[in-house]
C-alpha cells in the first residue's frame, strides 16, 4: 500500500504498546485484506527518562527522545509520534532537532477536545503534566479552559500511574476507585470533559466509567498518525 512509514518513539512500554495496538485496530477498520502502513518502534529504557524527570533534567529527556527519532529515521520512518504526554514539555526542542516530521500529542488532543464541544476540561496526568500546565496554551488557543486537580488529587493520580499502570498496565479496584473519585471531583467543579493526559490512563478510564467525555490521548494520536501516513 502507498503510505508513509510511521515511527513510534516509545517512552513507557504500556503507552507504546497501546498506541501500536490502536493504530493496528484503526487499520483493520480502514483497509481490506490485512493491509497497514509500515511501523517502526524505538523503545529505550524508561527508567532513564523517569529518573531525569525526577531530577528535573529535561535536557536528558529531550536527548533520549531525539535519539529515538534519529534511530527511527534510520529505520525508514517518515513521520513520528511520541505516545507520552509528559515529555511534550520539551516538544519544541525535540521537534527542532528531529530528523523527521513529528506529530504533537498536544495539538491533536486539543483538537479532539474542541471537536467534542468541550469548554472546561480537567487534565489528568503525571504531576509534571498537571502542575506545569502542559495543556493550558493549546486548549486556550481553542477557547477551552484547562482545569487542574488539587495537590492531593495530583498525588493520587501520580501514585496510580507509577505504582501500578506503568509497571503492569493495570490498576487495582481501589486505585480505579481513587481515580474515579478525582473525576467526580472535577465534574463537581464544572468540567464537561476530562483529558486522559497520560497514555496509561486510557487503559482503565473511558467515557463510560467517567460519566463525561474522556479524551483518550493515545487513540487520538494513533488516529493522527494514520491520517498523516495516508495523506
Amino acid at each position: 500500500m502507498n503510505a508513509k512509514t510511521i515511527g513510534v518513539a516509545g517512552v513507557t512500554v504500556p503507552g507504546a504498546v497501546d498506541c501500536l495496538s490502536k493504530i493496528h485496530r484503526l487499520c483493520a477498520d480502514r483497509f481490506p485484506h490485512h493491509h497497514h502502513p509500515r511501523f517502526a518502534l524505538d523503545q529505550p529504557d524508561f527508567g532513564v527518562v523517569h529518573q531525569a524527570q525526577d531530577d528535573d533534567r529535561w535536557d536528558v529527556v529531550a536527548d533520549s527522545i531525539v535519539g529515538s527519532l534519529e534511530r527511527l529515521a534510520g529505520a525508514g520512518a517518515e513521520l513520528a509520534v511520541i505516545p507520552a504526554n509528559t515529555v511534550h514539555l520539551v516538544v519544541d526542542d525535540i521537534r527542532a532537532r528531529s530528523p523527521i516530521p513529528l506529530i504533537s500529542i498536544l495539538d491533536v488532543v486539543a483538537d479532539a477536545c474542541a471537536a467534542r464541544g468541550l469548554k472546561r476540561v480537567a487534565i489528568l496526568g503525571t504531576r509534571w503534566t498537571m502542575a506545569r500546565r502542559l495543556y493550558q496554551a493549546p486548549l486556550a488557543a481553542r477557547g477551552i479552559e484547562e482545569v487542574i486537580p488539587d495537590e492531593a488529587q495530583q498525588a493520587a493520580i501520580q501514585r496510580a500511574i507509577f505504582e501500578e499502570l506503568v509497571p503492569t498496565g493495570r490498576a487495582s479496584a481501589a486505585t480505579l476507585a481513587a481515580l474515579l473519585e478525582v473525576v467526580a471531583g472535577m465534574k463537581a467543579l464544572g468540567c464537561d470533559g476530562v483529558a486522559l493526559a497520560c497514555t496509561e490512563l486510557p487503559l482503565v478510564l473511558n467515557d463510560a466509567n467517567c460519566g463525561v467525555p474522556a479524551i483518550d490521548t493515545t487513540l487520538v494520536l494513533a488516529e493522527a498518525a494514520l491520517a498523516a501516513a495516508c495523506a
